[in-house]
């Protein structure tokens, strides 16, 4: 497959192979193979069906280590399960980044109102990403 091709073409060969492959999933590498296209192409086409599956009525594209990319379309514990873990891993990252560069930058400026203000939504998106982790 040639280069300069649109993302949705990527994206229908990929839907076309994971609705084949379903109830199971398919690896990056399985998608490559069974669509003929390049990791590139494989990632291009994914992000552009995540983007678009809502609107089409389509399950949203889910990914594991032992299932690899699946739509499901009635799997509410996949998807939340999905879900929970992209808010532990966002969780983790706002925490390193609040206490790796906000916290050095609050201590060498504690008066410094951008800082206050930075520190104050920080806190409330790092509460809020480890509520939706762990919400039950």
């Amino acid at each position: 497959m040639g280069r300069c091709v649109p993302a949705h073409v990527h994206a229908e060969a990929i839907l076309s192979a994971l609705l084949e492959a379903r109830p199971a999933g398919l690896t990056v590498l399985q998608l490559m193979t069974a669509t003929e296209r390049t990791r590139a192409q494989v990632h291009t086409g994914l992000a552009h069906l995540r983007q678009v599956s809502a609107a089409k009525g389509l399950a949203p594209v889910t990914w594991d280590k032992r299932w690899g990319y699946r739509m499901l379309d009635d799997a509410p514990e996949v998807w939340t399960g999905y879900e929970r873990v992209f808010f532990e891993s966002v969780h983790h990252r706002v925490a390193n980044f609040i206490a790796g560069i906000l916290l050095p930058h609050q201590k060498k400026k504690p008066d410094d109102p951008y800082i206050r203000t930075v520190m104050a939504q920080m806190g409330a998106i790092e509460s809020t990403l480890h509520l939706l982790a762990n919400l039950e």
